[in-house]
């Protein structure tokens, strides 16, 4: 985790102890629609609890893929574009898994909807743990004070799919930040071929100064154990 975002598990504690004495506060709800990104540049609406098609009743494992258009000398001139949910992708937000290790595992339910993410290593597993349910009542986190709810929002068009999972961040009866996890792709032969995203926004809530922090990078996935 970087120093960034070692400050914001700071803040984010401190926010804590003042909701917790404040005993107020405004949580948005999560959207009831959202435009989901099935590429860079298209969307598609979709309500929460909603996934596509092709992935339904499935467990893959997400893996790191090289990414063919970026080489380190061109990484140092190009300046971040902007995330399909917001944020300039940094990169520098999270630590990257290497080019061939697993992002983590993830689950769906019947209707394509993500209801799991498991073995999660590099999404701020200090605050989230190592399994994390998708979908639901509010649960509490490892953070103590800290809570956090989320849907999955998806669809399929063709071939391809377009997946996001918002996450409600609150400490005590704060809101704090909102995280956008998202996945685009295509499905064929049990191997998914895509890219991976997140935005972590804290401007809606009590740490504004904190701002947004996004990345995103090509993966790969096979099949995992259901």
């Amino acid at each position: 985790m970087t120093m960034r975002l070692r400050a914001a598990c700071f803040c984010l504690t401190a926010a804590c102890f003042f909701a917790a004495a404040a005993g107020c506060g405004t949580i948005p709800a999560l959207p009831d629609l959202l435009d989901v990104a099935t590429s860079a540049t298209d969307r598609v609406a979709a309500a929460p609890g909603t996934g596509p098609a092709s992935l339904a009743d499935s467990a893959w494992s997400i893996l790191r893929k090289a990414d063919p258009l970026l080489s380190a000398a061109s990484a140092a001139v190009v300046s971040p574009s902007s995330g399909p949910y917001g944020g300039l992708l940094g990169g520098a937000a999270l630590e990257r898994p290497a080019v061939g290790d697993r992002v983590f595992v993830v689950r769906f339910g019947p209707n394509g909807e993500m209801v799991e993410v498991d073995e999660n290593r590099f999404f701020l597993p200090e605050i989230y743990g190592g399994r994390v349910p998708v979908g639901g009542q509010w649960t509490g986190a490892l953070l103590p004070g800290v809570a956090f709810q989320s849907a999955s929002y998806g669809v399929q068009v063709g071939d391809r799919f377009g997946l996001a999972v918002v996450v409600n961040v609150r400490g005590g009866d704060l809101f704090l930040g909102r995280a956008t996890l998202y996945a685009w792709g295509t499905v064929v032969n049990d191997r998914i071929d895509g890219t991976f995203g997140y935005l972590i926004d804290f401007t809606g809530g009590v740490v504004p100064f904190l701002g947004t922090v996004a990345d995103q990078y090509p993966i790969e996935a096979v099949p995992a154990a259901p």
